[in-house]
């Protein structure tokens, strides 16, 4: 599905990011479903778990937060240090470092303009915020992209799960969590191979993490809608759990079994 070196790039960048921010590091997306599911599958298959080409990482804010306490915040932080240190130029909401595919060398703005294209990986890092201040753009200069069901990794410990990764401590939602997650961005994805990467997700999730699908489900049931979820399983088309079988390694008869376990 991804490239070797896409993973391998964004992988070991992700070990610099998470060793250089401020604790607590929230991450999410793939590489917080990685985290959940990798030894287990590779227990199963032989194989890593597909990682990812981004890097997803998740922010805490109050409604209250004066302007100073925006500019104090982790979130405020972590930029400086991503723009600063790390040198990722803002893009939007994102930011973006390039590299070379072979190599695997940072390119500056120089050298990527006298690089052909198809050698260059776009590495992204999206901070994500559980809520949008008001006066989030008035501090920060642009939109931001939110995740309302961070809040709960952030004020529930239950909700989440602490690993010591590359020197700091990592939080990571529970398996719970990062299925609603999965469960809301599938549907409105309008890139394929994003599309199917969710799918995997969800199926990883449900099969690979060391917890069981009834406990999964029924915390999800907890504050998940069960219609939502059966519509969302019910728009996984046939061709699309052929092609997660193809790259997970796994039978789209199994992929369809484990789906219907949650949307029973």
């Amino acid at each position: 599905m991804y490239e070797p070196h896409e993973i391998e790039i964004s992988h070991g960048y992700l070990k610099t990011v998470i060793s250089r921010l401020e604790e607590p590091i929230c991450l999410i997306g793939g590489w917080a479903v990685y985290h959940h599911v990798n030894k287990n599958f590779k227990k199963r298959t032989g194989r890593n778990y597909i990682g990812s080409r981004d890097i997803d990482l998740g922010f805490h804010f109050e409604k209250d937060w004066s302007e100073k306490e925006l500019n104090e915040s982790t979130f405020a932080r972590s930029l400086r240090i991503i723009e600063e240190e790390l040198d990722f130029a803002p893009v939007g909401f994102r930011y973006l470092k390039e590299f070379h595919i072979e190599t695997k060398k940072e390119l500056n703005e120089d050298e990527v303009k006298t690089i052909p294209q198809h050698f260059v990986f776009p590495l992204y890092i999206d901070p994500i915020v559980d809520i949008i201040h008001p006066k989030f753009y008035k501090v920060f200069k642009f939109n931001p992209v939110d995740e309302p069901l961070l809040e709960m990794v952030f004020l529930n410990k239950s909700n989440r799960m602490v690993e010591r990764s590359f020197g700091n401590n990592l939080w990571l939602p529970e398996p719970h969590i990062l299925l609603a997650t999965k469960l809301n961005s599938v549907i409105g994805r309008d890139k394929e191979h994003k599309r199917l990467k969710d799918i995997a997700d969800i199926f990883a999730l449900l099969w690979f993490s060391d917890a069981e699908i009834s406990d999964i489900k029924s915390n999800l049931l907890e504050f998940y809608d069960r219609i939502n979820i059966k519509k969302t399983i019910g728009s996984i088309s046939k061709q699309e759990i052929i092609n997660v079988a193809t790259f997970t390694g796994f039978s789209p008869e199994e992929i369809e079994r484990i789906f219907l376990e949650i949307a029973k």
